[in-house]
């Protein structure tokens, strides 16, 4: 029984400093935007909201549509902007102070590595992300996420 850490009392997530919000512009993500941004108000986090540039889709998009991988790699980049400007300003509304990452490759990859490299005291991810909106299980990036981070993962 180590490692564990008593809280006072009325505080859940007493450690939690730093938070890794992971979006995708699914339901599911924004659900987890709204509980990331209450979890970050409560304890006072600095909210890390990243957004990753599905290169694996973008190729494969490309090809079956045959244009070019690059348009619409600056068409994918062009849209992960809008979406993080648009969680930056609802999370500043709680008075949280945010920081966007914007990055491309394979996202349960890339929130991953950002969240082990950044030392982050939580990750919240969507259970399920914009490409599997209508299952009933678990996404598969959530979880890779789940197992590949250091950090406890909150999946809303």
């Amino acid at each position: 029984m180590e490692n564990i850490l008593y809280c006072e009392p009325g505080r859940i997530f007493c450690r939690s400093k730093k938070i890794l919000l992971a979006v995708d512009g699914s339901e599911r993500s924004a659900r987890a935007a709204t509980v990331a941004f209450e979890i970050a108000e409560m304890t006072e986090s600095e909210l890390h909201i990243i957004h990753v540039i599905p290169i694996p889709s973008v190729q494969q998009f490309a090809v079956m549509t045959g244009s070019d991988e690059q348009e619409t790699k600056v068409k994918y980049a062009g849209n992960g902007k809008v979406l993080l400007e648009g969680y930056k300003e609802a999370a500043e509304k709680y008075g949280i102070k945010v920081e966007l990452i914007l990055e491309e490759g394979l996202p349960s990859e890339r929130i991953v590595s950002y969240a082990n490299g950044s030392e982050m005291d939580l990750v919240i991810i969507g259970a399920r992300g914009a490409s599997v909106e209508n299952r009933r299980t678990m996404g598969s990036a959530t979880e890779r996420v789940i197992e590949g981070t250091d950090s406890p993962v909150l999946a809303v």
